[in-house]
C-alpha cells in the first residue's frame, strides 16, 4: 500500500512540473509568434515576460546587459523549450538581443550558439547492488 501511495505521489509531483512547463511553453510560442524585429523592448516584454510567471527563478534565465560600439545591449533569455533531463541549459531558452531599446535578432545564431545543452538519459535496466556485488566477479 505504502509502495502504491509512493508512486502515486510522485507520478503527481512529475506531472505537476511537466504541466508548468508545458504551459508556460505553449504560451511563450503564442506570444512570440506576434514579435517581429525592429519592435521596442518594452512591447517585447510587455508581451512575453507574461508567458515565463509560473517558472520558479531556478528554471529562468537572467538578462545579460553590456556596451558595444557605443551601444547598449541587453539578452533577455525566454524558456521555449524542455528536456526532461533535471538541467537547465541554454538549449530550452531563445535569446533576444536588443540595441539601445529595439529589437536586432532573435536566436542563438548572433550568439555563436547555446553554450550548454540537455543530455539525454539512456535507459538502463541493471540492478546496480548485483552489478557490484556478485560473489564471482568474473563469472558470467
Amino acid at each position: 500500500m505504502f509502495k502504491q501511495s509512493f508512486i502515486f505521489i510522485f507520478a503527481l509531483l512529475v506531472s505537476g512540473c511537466a504541466s508548468v512547463y508545458q504551459k508556460t511553453i505553449d504560451q511563450y510560442t503564442m506570444a512570440s509568434a506576434s514579435i517581429k524585429l525592429g519592435d521596442s523592448k518594452e512591447s517585447v516584454l510587455k508581451k512575453l515576460e507574461p508567458t515565463q510567471t509560473e517558472l520558479s527563478a531556478l528554471d529562468k534565465k537572467q538578462p545579460e546587459t553590456f556596451k558595444k560600439d557605443g551601444k547598449l545591449v541587453e539578452i533577455y533569455f525566454f524558456r521555449s523549450g524542455w528536456q526532461d533531463d533535471g538541467l537547465t541549459t541554454d538549449d530550452e531558452f531563445t535569446p533576444y538581443i536588443f540595441e539601445d531599446g529595439i529589437l536586432k535578432a532573435i536566436g542563438w545564431t548572433i550568439l555563436g550558439g547555446p553554450k550548454t545543452q540537455g543530455q539525454s538519459r539512456p535507459e538502463v535496466d541493471i540492478d546496480p547492488y548485483f552489478y557490484h556485488h556478485r560473489p564471482y566477479p568474473y563469472r558470467y
